[in-house]
C-alpha cells in the first residue's frame, strides 16, 4: 500500500463574526424547546405530596441543627428541588428573588436542582407558599397568584448527612465540596483540615484541585461527624476501584521468546495502573521515571494487571495477530502506580498532580487507565465529580486518557447467564430491559462505570474477539459483537425526568460513551481470552497468560494513538481523538442478527463510533487522502474553508466521499448537567461561496443538497446536550460535482450557551477556541477509481507536510 501521509489543509478561510440563528425550515412540533407545563387547579394528590415532604423536611433540618457538635457564624443549609421542567436562567432569577435559593448543583438534565438557602428571610416566603397550597381549598389555581412558582415543582427534600454520606467504607475516602458564595464556606474548610489534623487522618489535598480531598483511613464515626458538621462537604463516597478485569486464564506455556526493536523517537504513555513488572521485553521501554502512590513500589505488580496492559500497549495488536521473533515497539511507558492491589482505593488528587507533573515534566501526552470507581452510572446520571477534574485537566494540558468503561463482574454474570436462565440474562436484552421481571438482574448494572463518560478523554469498551484467527468466544454469540461484560452509555432520552418526558431536542445523536470498542476477549472459555504478557516470577501465569475485559481493549487502542504521534508528534491531542474517529468503523444493526429485534440507540450506546482501523490510521492509499485543520473559532463565529477536487473527477462518473470528524476540548462547567459542555460547534460541507450567503441566508441558497445537514442542531440551544465529538459522512455524485463548480467549502460554526454564570460565561465569549477536524476524501467506487486523487488533491489544495514543533523535540526522559 502506497505511504500517503495526511497533511494539514492551509486553504485560506473566511469568516463573519456571527450567524443566521434560525433554522432554514419550519421547526417540527417534536423539535420544540420545552415549555414548562402548570397544571391549572392544584391536585389533590399534590398537597398531600407537599405535606410529606414539608414533615420531612423540617424534621431533617431540625436534626441536623441538633446533632451539629460545631458551631460555626452561619450554617449553610442545602435543599434539592425536583422539578416538572428545566430549570432555566429565568427560574433561576425568579427562586432567588422570591426564595432565597441559590443553585449549587444540576443534575437530571437541569430538572433537579440542589439549592443553597441565602436568605432565611426569603425563604419563609417558600415555606409560606408551601403551606397556602397545602391548605388551599379544592380547585384553587396557581394562575396569577403568589405561590405560582409552586407548580414547577414535583417535590423537595433536605440534604441531610443521608444524602452526603454515600459509603460506609473506612478506606479511600473522596469528599468532594460544594461551590458557596457564602463566606463561612471558607472558615469551614479550614475548620475540616484543622479537624483532620488533630485527628492525625492522612489526607491528600492540594489547591490545584480545590473541590476534592482524599483520605487514606477513616473510622466511620469520623466520617458521620463530618457529614454532621461541614455543611460544604456534599458528598462523601469511596474511590475504591472495581475489580479491574472480569477474569484471568493462563498456565505456564513458554519463556518470552522474542526481542523487541525500538525505534527512535517513541511517544510515551503513562500507565495509571497496578506497577509494572521489569521484564525483560520492556527493557529500555520502561521509564525509570516513575510515580507511587502505595509505598510498595512502582516496578511491583502483584496482581499482574499493570504489566499487562503495559505490554498491550508497548506491543499492541500486532502481538496478539502473528507470532514472531521481533515486534517493534509503539510506545514507551512511564509507570503511574495507583493501586496495589486490584480493589485498593484510588488518591484521585494525588493521581491528578501525577498525571500533571509527568506531562510538564516529562512531556507525556497519552496516559492509559484501565481503572475504574465503583458502581454502574444511574441512567441520566450527571457527570461525576472524577470526570469532571479529567476533563479539566486533560483541556488545561492537552492530554489524552483513555479509560476503560469497566466491566460486569465476572462472578455474577456466570451466574445470571450460565447458572440462572432468564429472558431478561439473554444477550443483548441483559443490556437493556426498563420493564424486566429477573430478580436478580436490573439492565443498569450494566451502564458505564466514573469516570469513563469524561468528554474530552476517550473511554472505550470490549469486543468479545481475542484478535486471532476464527471465532474463539464463549458466552457472546461471536468475536464482532460488543463483549458480554462490556458496558454501555448511561444516557437514556426514552425515560421520564421527574415523571415528565425530555423534550425530543434534548437528545443528541452524536453524545455517547464508550468513543470505541476493540477486541478483549471472552468469558468463560481458556482460548477465549486475549494472550497477554506476565512477570515470569508470578505465581500462576508465568511469562504468558491469557485474560480478557475492557481493560485490555483500552491499552490496545492507546498504542494506536502512541503510533500517531509516533508519526506526526506534533498533532494536538484532540486531532488524535478526530484521526481515531475517522479511521473507526462498525457493522449495521441489521448486519447483526442478534441485534435485529433491538433499537438503534442500544448497539451505538455500547460502540460509539465503532471499532479505529488501522488501513488509514498511519496513511491512505492513492485513491484517498486525509486533511486535517487544527484551527481555532471565536463564540458566535462561523468560518469556511474551501476545498478544491481534482478537476478529472467531474467526467469520471465517480463519486467523492467526505469522511468528517471534528473535536474540540472545553474547560467544564461544575456540577451543571445539562451546560455542563457549554460550547457549541458543528460542521457541514457546503458550496462555496461569500461568507456571508452561508452566515445570513437560507440554506437552500449555500447547501450542495437536501440532507447535507451540519453535523450537529444549535436549535434550542440552551436546553440541549452537546457533543465535543462528531463525526458525520456526505456523498458527491457525478452531478453535485458538475453543480458545485470548482470548489467546495467546510463549514464551521461556533456558539456558547447564555445560561450559564456570567464569570463562565465572559471567559468563552471573549477567547478563541481551538478545534480539529479530520477530512478524509475517497473516490468510490474504488475499484474503478484512477489511483491519482491523494497526489492531484495535493497539487491543487495548499497543504504543509505535518512536522514535529519546535519545544517537543528537545524533550528527553531517563530510560
Amino acid at each position: 500500500m502506497p505511504n500517503n501521509k495526511h497533511v494539514f489543509l492551509l486553504n485560506e478561510k473566511s469568516d463573519n463574526p456571527k450567524f443566521k440563528r434560525k433554522r432554514g425550515w419550519k421547526d417540527s412540533k417534536e423539535d420544540e424547546v420545552e415549555v414548562p407545563l402548570q397544571p391549572k387547579f392544584i391536585k389533590d394528590f399534590q398537597k398531600e405530596n407537599f405535606r410529606n415532604d414539608n414533615i420531612s423536611f423540617y424534621a431533617q433540618r431540625k436534626q441536623r441543627n441538633e446533632n451539629r457538635l460545631i458551631q460555626f457564624p452561619k450554617n449553610i443549609d442545602l435543599i434539592r428541588i425536583f422539578f416538572h421542567t428545566v430549570f432555566n436562567a429565568d427560574l433561576n432569577n425568579k427562586f432567588e428573588q422570591r426564595y432565597g435559593l441559590s443553585p449549587v448543583e444540576y443534575s437530571h438534565f437541569n430538572k433537579t436542582v440542589v439549592f443553597e438557602i441565602i436568605n432565611e428571610t426569603l425563604f419563609l416566603n417558600f415555606e409560606k407558599h408551601i403551606k397556602e397550597v397545602i391548605e388551599s381549598p379544592d380547585e384553587t389555581t396557581y394562575d396569577n397568584r403568589p405561590f405560582n412558582l409552586i407548580a414547577l415543582i414535583l417535590k423537595f427534600e433536605f440534604i441531610g448527612y443521608r444524602n452526603r454520606l454515600l459509603t460506609s467504607k473506612e478506606t479511600g475516602i473522596l469528599l468532594t465540596f460544594i461551590s458557596s458564595a457564602n463566606a463561612v464556606s471558607i472558615v469551614q474548610k479550614q475548620a475540616l483540615l484543622n479537624f483532620l489534623d488533630e485527628q492525625n487522618l492522612q489526607i491528600t489535598y492540594n489547591n490545584s484541585f480545590p473541590d476534592i480531598l482524599e483520605i487514606k483511613n477513616i473510622k466511620r464515626s469520623q466520617n458521620k461527624f463530618i457529614a454532621d458538621n461541614f455543611d460544604i462537604v456534599r458528598m462523601i463516597t469511596s474511590t475504591r476501584a472495581l475489580k479491574i478485569r472480569p477474569g484471568a486464564f493462563g498456565v505456564n506455556r513458554r519463556e518470552f521468546g522474542f526481542t523487541v526493536t525500538i525505534p527512535e523517537n517513541l511517544t510515551t504513555v503513562g500507565i495509571i495502573d497496578t506497577g509494572i513488572s521489569l521484564i525483560e521485553p520492556f527493557e529500555n521501554i520502561l521509564l525509570n521515571t516513575s510515580y507511587d502512590h502505595t509505598g510498595n513500589g512502582p516496578f511491583w505488580d502483584e496482581s499482574g494487571h499493570g504489566t499487562m496492559v503495559a505490554g498491550l500497549v508497548i506491543l499492541g495488536d500486532e502481538f496478539q495477530m502473528a507470532v514472531k521473533e521481533n515486534y517493534s515497539a509503539k510506545a514507551k511507558v512511564i509507570a503511574i502506580k495507583a493501586l496495589h492491589n486490584e480493589n485498593d482505593d484510588i488518591n484521585i488528587p494525588q493521581l491528578l498532580l501525577d498525571i500533571r507533573e509527568a506531562k510538564r515534566n516529562y512531556g507525556v501526552r497519552l496516559f492509559n487507565m484501565s481503572l475504574n470507581i465503583p458502581f454502574a452510572k444511574k441512567y441520566n446520571d450527571t457527570y461525576s465529580q472524577f470526570a469532571y477534574e479529567l476533563d479539566k485537566l486533560a483541556h488545561e494540558e492537552d492530554i489524552l486518557i483513555f479509560i476503560s468503561v469497566g466491566n460486569f463482574d465476572m462472578d455474577n454474570l456466570e451466574e445470571l447467564v450460565i447458572n440462572e436462565a432468564h429472558p431478561d440474562h439473554e444477550y443483548p436484552t441483559f443490556f437493556y430491559n426498563l420493564n424486566g421481571t429477573s430478580q436478580s438482574h436490573n439492565c443498569q448494572n450494566t451502564n458505564i462505570s466514573e469516570p469513563s463518560e469524561s468528554l474530552n478523554n476517550i473511554s472505550v469498551g470490549a469486543l468479545a474477539g481475542n484478535l486471532e484467527e476464527g471465532d474463539n468466544t464463549d458466552i457472546t454469540p461471536n468475536s464482532f459483537y460488543p463483549a458480554y461484560y462490556s458496558r454501555k452509555f448511561h444516557f437514556d432520552h426514552s425515560q421520564p425526568i421527574n415523571k415528565r418526558p425530555l423534550s425530543r431536542n434534548q437528545n443528541n445523536k452524536n453524545l455517547n460513551k464508550p468513543d470505541f470498542v476493540f477486541e478483549g476477549g471472552d468469558l468463560f472459555r481458556y482460548d477465549a481470552g486475549l494472550e497477554i504478557l506476565r512477570s515470569p516470577l508470578a505465581n500462576d501465569d508465568k511469562y504468558f497468560g491469557r485474560s480478557c475485559g475492557t481493560s485490555l481493549s483500552t491499552p490496545l487502542v492507546t498504542s494506536y494513538a502512541a503510533e500517531i504521534l509516533n508519526s506526526y508528534p506534533s498533532l494536538k491531542t484532540q486531532t488524535v481523538k478526530a484521526l481515531l474517529i475517522n479511521c473507526a468503523s462498525y457493522y449495521k444493526k441489521n448486519d447483526l442478527p442478534d441485534f435485529k429485534t433491538s433499537t438503534d440507540s442500544l448497539l451505538k450506546s455500547m460502540v460509539g463510533f465503532g471499532k479505529p482501523q488501522k488501513t488509514k490510521l498511519l496513511s491512505t492509499d492513492d485513491n484517498s487522502i486525509i486533511f486535517i485543520i487544527e484551527d481555532e473559532i471565536e463564540a458566535q463565529q462561523i468560518l469556511t474553508i474551501p476545498i478544491v477536487p481534482p478537476d478529472y473527477i467531474k467526467d469520471s462518473g465517480n463519486k467523492l466521499k467526505f469522511d468528517i470528524s471534528l473535536c474540540y476540548s472545553f474547560m467544564p462547567l461544575k456540577d451543571n448537567h445539562l451546560n455542563y459542555l457549554p460550547v457549541y460547534m458543528s460542521f457541514n460541507l457546503v458550496k462555496n461561496v461569500d461568507i456571508k450567503t452561508v452566515a445570513e441566508k437560507e440554506q437552500v441558497e449555500y447547501g450542495i443538497k437536501n440532507g447535507f445537514s451540519w453535523s450537529e442542531d444549535h436549535h434550542g440551544i440552551e436546553n440541549r446536550v452537546f457533543s465535543n465529538a462528531q463525526f458525520k459522512t456526505y456523498i458527491l455524485q457525478p452531478n453535485d460535482l458538475q453543480n458545485v463548480g470548482d470548489t467546495i467549502a467546510l463549514g464551521v460554526r461556533c456558539l456558547v450557551k447564555s445560561e450559564i454564570p456570567a464569570s463562565h460565561a465572559a471567559k468563552l465569549e471573549n477567547k478563541k477556541h481551538s478545534f480539529s477536524i479530520v477530512l478524509s476524501v475517497t473516490e468510490l467506487p474504488q475499484i474503478n477509481a484512477s489511483n491519482q486523487l491523494y497526489s492531484t488533491m495535493i497539487s491543487c489544495n495548499e497543504i504543509r507536510n505535518i512536522i514535529e514543533l519546535d519545544g517537543d523535540a528537545d524533550i528527553e526522559i531517563e530510560v
